[in-house]
């Protein structure tokens, strides 16, 4: 995974290739929380409950603007948060966000990517990983995995998200004159492998985690409010950019109608929606009687 641990972050937000610039990336994600900021409750929730006390030491894999990072100081006051990504620049935004937001004291940023030892410069013990559409990057998910678990303390826990590969738009024209625009995006997006969708459920049960609990997501965008708006410019920008050589130029040329409209301070027509499935994990480190007694098939 030699990118940005958010290079993830190439396909985090919705669909599509590297950006045209780093400021367009960050704005992205930045939305791209904005409008997630119910389903990173509802794991921060999930995570708290299977942990059952106050973690000390918790590690972001491939923290990108630092999102997930701040969320989980806040969330957990009394833990260090160590932010792992491979891109010095988003480290940078890491530590500005963890600065505006008073946890900065608590925040502890690593360069460093999940192909190479990445937790050599980690405590030996560690309460909470949390990797955000991260995972499937990683060139040996399983060893990271592995990894992962060896490193967190018995009784610790691992919540693992990703997409599940399920998107809508809605009109499907995108407010243009193209009926099925939005029908052809989603499909030249799929045969191209986007949005990238990993299924980690029996991959933390082989690498020692019991429980496994799974748990999707919808996540709706509207381009009513200008956020919004500007989120679904930014995602259907790069979906051209990559499509620009696999659709028509009736379609091509939809998508920049389209584009013109998301941008304009009064966006025709009524608005565009898009939703796109999440799913998380949260799995727990058994301690050594738990897992001895998993390893032996006893109470299967």
């Amino acid at each position: 995974m030699k990118q940005a641990a958010h290079d993830h972050h190439h396909t985090r937000p919705g669909h599509g290739p590297a950006p045209r610039n780093d400021g367009d990336l960050a704005e992205l994600l930045d939305l791209d929380a904005v409008h997630a900021a119910p389903f990173l409750r509802e794991a921060l929730e999930a995570a708290a409950a299977a942990l059952g006390r106050d973690p000390r030491e918790v590690v972001d894999l491939g923290a990108g603007t630092g999102t997930g990072t701040v969320a989980l100081a806040n969330r957990f006051a009394e833990a260090r948060v160590h932010a792992l990504d491979a891109s010095a620049g988003m480290l940078e935004r890491v530590r500005a966000s963890s600065s505006k937001s008073g946890v900065s004291s608590r925040v502890e940023t690593h360069l460093v990517d999940l192909d190479d030892d990445w937790p050599a410069g980690l405590p030996g013990s560690v309460d909470l990983a949390w990797a955000a559409l991260s995972l499937h990057h990683a060139t040996d998910a399983t060893r990271v995995l592995k990894e992962t678990f060896d490193l967190l303390r018995p009784g610790g826990v691992a919540v693992l998200s990703e997409f599940t590969g399920s998107t809508a738009y809605s009109p499907a024209s995108l407010g243009t004159t193209s009926a099925t625009l939005g029908e052809h995006l989603v499909g030249a997006l799929a045969a191209r492998g986007y949005p990238v969708a990993a299924d980690w459920s029996k991959a933390l049960r082989v690498a020692g985690f019991a429980p496994v609990e799974r748990q999707e997501v919808a996540i709706s965008v509207s381009s009513a409010p200008a956020d919004g708006a500007r989120f679904l410019e930014l995602q259907l920008a790069r979906s051209r950019q990559l499509l620009a050589d696999d659709l028509g130029p009736d379609d091509l040329a939809a998508i920049d109608a389209a584009l013109v409209s998301l941008a304009s301070s009064l966006p025709a027509g009524s608005p565009i929606h898009y939703t796109s499935g999440r799913v998380f994990w949260v799995a727990v480190r058994p301690d050594d009687r738990e897992a001895d007694t998993i390893a032996t098939g006893v109470d299967r």
